[in-house]
């Protein structure tokens, strides 16, 4: 579990309140004072002070190296792979990126969509890749998780943190500091392929920044869904009194999304199960698009998101996006994916995180629209992708995967 910088040379309030369960309101109170305390100033005789007698914490700001400063305020907004380039600028510096003050401010306030890691669906795939979206900044020392003791499959990504899972075994890891533990056996069986979540959510309130995992399975011979949910504080696992027998089709498809406090599984009908995952609350959310049009749940501009995509002809394709407790209809726009195809090619709408693209996959490439620019940018990859591929987005956090 140790890592080296080698490795990597080489190469504002939150808000943790459920999305869809609950709201809150805040309002704030102001008391307006008068002005008679200043009747008898003398302006004249306390206008001016002498510098000496400035407030102490106003001499000691001034004092500052830029390199103090830097390490205070500029630091948590770096990624994990910069900070580790910096480790050697100083020992005082080691010492501070190391600390977890800093992995907490960090993985709080770096919440840049980094890249993604994917592999091969249909088979264990020993060669686990990480497709980064700024290569010259932003990484990962070991994008094959060799650091772990067994080849693995990544189920879910959250804020930082990868969910694996290996033959017998769960993981929870971070790839960027190589920081992994492993969770203990669940009670129930969830299947080879678990519909599972990583909820990680860093709170500038708690330092400890505690996750859980949350398992979506079905009851033996029932049209029931359970929900058995792991949490990193006590560092054991419990059955949720909280289940599910309304969805149109039980069936589950993987792994799933987590935000503000709910996790979100797609199935294999127009639906979305949401499960609030503090008050263990479920509910069900309808998709309004055509059947046979596969989609994306996504993260856009802070709300939960549906995307499709489809081509219409040669390099024209077409973006449906869905937003909302209702998964209204938001934005339709057709896009340009650059040069004339002869044929129609089937297409793949990618997961983002904390970004306002959307991400599709067509044949060996990824291409991003960026919405608000109304830019194509098109990704290429020295491997190629295949249409087995299964991507999860990544950020590159500091945050620990081993607090209990």
């Amino acid at each position: 579990m140790e890592f080296s910088q080698a490795d990597y040379m080489n190469d504002d309030s939150d808000d943790n309140s459920p999305y869809i369960f609950k709201g809150s309101s805040s309002a704030t109170t102001s008391q307006r004072h008068g002005i008679h305390p200043l009747a008898g100033y003398d302006f004249k005789t306390e206008a001016y002070q002498k510098v000496d007698e400035f407030p102490a914490h106003i001499i000691r700001e001034g004092d500052k190296k830029i390199k103090d400063v830097v390490k205070e305020h500029v630091l948590p907004f770096l990624p994990a792979k910069s900070l580790m380039k910096f480790k050697a600028v100083s020992k005082d510096w080691d010492k501070w990126i190391a600390s977890p003050l800093l992995t907490h401010q960090q993985s709080f306030s770096y919440q840049s969509f980094s890249g993604y890691f994917y592999q091969n669906m249909s088979k264990w795939d020993m060669n686990t890749m990480f497709l980064s979206l700024d290569p010259s900044t932003i990484g990962v020392p070991s994008p094959a998780l060799d650091f772990l003791p067994e080849v693995v499959k990544i189920l879910s990504s959250c804020n930082g943190l990868l969910l694996c899972q290996g033959l017998e075994k769960y993981y929870v890891c971070n790839p960027a500091t190589k920081n992994w533990k492993i969770l203990p056996p669940p009670r129930y069986y969830h299947g080879d392929e678990p519909a599972i979540v990583l909820a990680f959510e860093p709170s500038l309130r708690n330092i400890e920044a505690y996750y859980h995992v949350i398992c979506a399975f079905p009851m033996l011979d029932q049209p029931i869904i359970g929900f058995e949910i792991y949490s990193s504080e006590s560092d054991s696992w419990s059955c949720s009194s909280a289940d599910c027998s309304d969805l149109e089709n039980p069936c589950l498809v993987g792994g799933g999304l987590f935000m503000k406090g709910v996790a979100y599984y797609e199935t294999k009908s127009n639906e979305v199960l949401a499960f609030d995952v503090k008050e263990e609350i479920p509910a069900i959310i309808s998709l309004p698009v055509q059947v046979g049009r596969d989609g994306s749940l996504t993260q856009m501009d802070g709300e939960l998101s549906y995307v499709t995509a489809s081509n219409e002809c040669e390099n024209v394709f077409l973006i449906d996006i869905y937003q909302g407790m209702e998964m209204n209809l938001k934005r339709s726009v057709s896009i340009n994916l650059g040069p004339k195809r002869s044929l129609t090619y089937a297409c793949k709408v990618l997961p983002c995180v904390n970004s306002d693209a959307v991400a599709i996959q067509v044949r060996e490439h990824i291409y991003l629209y960026h919405i608000r620019e109304q830019k194509v940018e098109s990704i290429a990859s020295p491997n190629a992708f295949g249409s087995a591929k299964k991507f999860l987005p990544y950020i590159n956090s500091l945050a620990n995967a081993t607090l209990n």
